[in-house]
């Protein structure tokens, strides 16, 4: 019987915390179902840092059936999705050394969204691949610079860690869980019971570009407006130096430092954010979308889409697009 811990903290999401243990519940029901008088899959305990519930942060009281101060020692701990100021959660030394030193006694450690922050500042995460909130990633890299951070996928296994991307991403995670410590019949009967979709691997379809404005350097400010105002033109990356009045090299330098992109990745940041706007919101057919963004070739064009959302522009719109959605009956 694999033992769960979900902790709950002060400012985390409630359904972090409600939701695994609904479903983990539920699996510990499904197996007794499917393997008769076989050894229940789970027992599933809310764990809290003291002996006081914690309030989640829509103001929701979380009573727990444990504390951090127990001595129990469990199989998987799941740190649930925080919200808004992490400030106080990270710097929890007490509970950081609880997951760091149930990880040194065997438990692999799982976390939701943000809650990889936490879980970074043990040091466990070092040397290995893990997964946050897309939008999330760039503050990730400049804190925990030795973890490899691949914020487009939204489930990595390390084995001893598990991080899944977003908030929902904790259902991915639950059956994920219940596949490799249970097993996939069990899982895919969980998948079926409370209707969850397993087949979701990246978020790249969810995010959209983090345009950095906030660098105090005038010239690649500049530089950004004119490209904001001007993508669908033909652009030329000496011409926008030279109207900046700096050198190539140097504004390639300056531009890449300030934004984290070269010039010409902006551009086709831009360019696939009005992309997407349009396909969302409008029944323009793709090429003339090709065309208004900015690009001749539409299968260039779709070819860069799918690169960086992870799915074809006519897949996008009929996942995301208002339109599309609003005229099936």
């Amino acid at each position: 019987m694999v033992n769960i811990a979900i902790l709950a903290l002060e400012n985390c999401i409630h359904s972090t915390v409600t939701g695994p243990c609904d479903i983990f519940s539920i699996a510990r029901l499904n197996s007794k179902e499917l393997y008769g008088d076989k050894e229940p899959f789970c027992k599933v305990q809310i764990v809290l840092p003291g002996e006081q519930p914690v309030n989640t942060f829509n103001g929701i009281s979380i009573n727990g059936t444990s504390s951090i101060q127990d001595s129990e020692r469990y199989d998987i701990i799941i740190t649930p999705a925080l919200y808004g100021n992490l400030d106080s959660i990270l710097e929890n030394h007490d509970v950081i050394e609880w997951i760091f030193n149930q990880h040194s006694s065997g438990a692999c450690i799982c976390s939701v969204c943000a809650s990889a922050f936490l879980v970074a500042r043990t040091g466990i995460m070092n040397g290995k691949k893990v997964t946050t909130h897309w939008a999330l990633a760039a503050d990730f890299k400049r804190q925990f610079p030795d973890v490899i951070l691949k914020s487009d996928r939204m489930l990595i296994d390390e084995g001893d860690i598990i991080s899944a991307g977003g908030v929902t991403a904790y259902l991915d995670l639950c059956l994920y869980i219940i596949n490799r410590f249970g097993s996939p019949e069990l899982a895919l009967s969980i998948s079926k019971t409370l209707l969850i979709d397993c087949a979701r691997q990246i978020q790249t379809p969810y995010s959209s570009y983090n345009f950095l404005k906030n660098h105090g350097d005038e010239e690649i400010m500049k530089a950004q407006r004119w490209l904001e105002n001007n993508r669908q033109q033909e652009i030329k990356i000496p011409d926008l130096a030279e109207s900046t009045g700096l050198g190539e090299r140097t504004f390639n330098r300056r531009f890449k430092k300030a934004t984290g992109d070269t010039p010409t990745e902006y551009l086709q940041g831009l360019r696939i954010e009005a992309a997407r706007k349009m396909l969302e919101t409008s029944n323009k057919p793709i090429d003339l979308i090709t065309q208004e963004v900015g690009y001749e070739d539409t299968s260039s064009f779709r070819r860069l889409f799918k690169h960086h959302t992870g799915l074809t522009p006519s897949v996008y719109r009929k996942r995301f697009s208002v339109f599309y959605t609003s005229q099936k009956p």
